[in-house]
C-alpha cells in the first residue's frame, strides 16, 4: 500500500484517539474509525492480487468489480452509520457513543478526497451523485499540515491536562469541560437500577448506579449485604 494511504489510515486513528482517549468505549471508537478503510483495503488487495502481475493500478481500477466500490461507498456513508446505530441501540446501546469514531472518519474524508472514483458519497445509497471536490490526500503538503495540526492539538491537550491537575480545585471549567459534561449527560442521562443476580458482595451501596457496566447492591433496611449485578444495558 502506498505511503500516503497509510498516513491517511493512521491519521483517522489519531484524530479519533484525541477526544476519546479517556472514555470507556475508546477502543470501540478506534475500531469504528478504522472500519471505512476496510473497503479501500479490499480494493487495494484486488489491484495487487486480483489482476495479472503486469497490470498497473489504473488498469486494475478499470476492471474493478462494482461490489467492491459499493462496499467502499457504503462504509463511507452516514446512512450506513445511522442503520448500524439503530442496531446498536437495540442490541448494545452502551456502544452508541463509539460510533462517533466512524463519523469522524467520514467527516475527515469529505474535504480530502477529489471528485473521482473515491470521492466520499456520504449519503450513499440514497444518492451516488452527492459529494464534494476536495483536496486529495496525495498532496504531500496536506499530509504535512495534517500531522502538524495533530502535534499541536496533542501538545495543547497534554498541557491543559497537566495544568488542570496542578491547579486542582482552583481549575475553572473551560469549553472542553463543558462539552464533556454535555456529552456525558446525553450518554448517561438515566441512572441504571441494580437487579438481583450474580456478582460481588458490596455493603451499603446505593440502589441506583450511574454509568455503564457497573456492579452494586440494592439498598435494604437491615444493611445485610446481598449479591446483585446490574444489567449490561445492551
Amino acid at each position: 500500500m502506498p505511503f500516503y494511504y497509510s498516513m491517511d489510515f493512521f491519521s483517522h486513528i489519531l484524530w479519533t484517539h484525541i477526544p476519546f482517549r479517556n472514555k470507556i468505549w475508546h477502543d470501540e471508537a478506534i475500531l469504528f474509525a478504522m472500519l471505512p478503510d476496510v473497503g479501500f483495503l479490499l480494493i487495494m488487495l484486488y489491484s495487487m492480487f486480483g489482476t495479472t502481475y503486469s497490470t498497473s493500478y489504473s488498469e486494475a481500477m478499470n476492471t474493478l468489480p462494482p461490489v467492491l466500490l459499493n462496499i467502499y461507498f457504503l462504509l463511507h456513508s452516514f446512512v450506513t452509520v445511522f442503520i448500524v446505530g439503530l442496531v446498536l441501540w437495540k442490541l448494545k446501546p452502551r456502544l452508541l457513543p463509539a460510533l462517533s469514531g466512524w463519523v469522524i472518519h467520514i467527516l475527515l474524508d469529505i474535504p480530502f478526497h477529489e471528485t473521482n472514483m473515491f470521492a466520499t458519497r456520504f449519503i450513499y445509497p440514497l444518492s451516488s451523485d452527492v459529494y464534494f471536490n476536495g483536496i486529495t490526500w496525495l498532496n504531500i503538503q496536506i499530509i504535512l499540515l495534517n500531522y502538524l495540526a495533530l502535534v499541536l492539538v496533542y501538545v495543547y491537550v497534554l498541557w491543559r491536562e497537566s495544568k488542570k491537575q496542578r491547579m486542582g480545585e482552583g481549575w475553572k471549567p473551560d469549553w472542553i469541560d463543558k462539552i464533556n459534561k454535555l456529552v456525558d449527560g446525553l450518554i448517561n442521562r438515566k441512572r441504571i437500577p441494580a437487579h438481583h443476580g450474580t456478582g460481588h458482595d458490596i455493603r451499603g451501596a446505593s440502589p441506583e448506579i450511574s454509568g455503564e457496566n457497573e456492579e452494586g447492591v440494592e439498598a435494604i433496611e437491615d444493611n445485610v449485604p446481598r449479591t446483585v449485578l446490574c444489567e449490561d444495558g445492551g
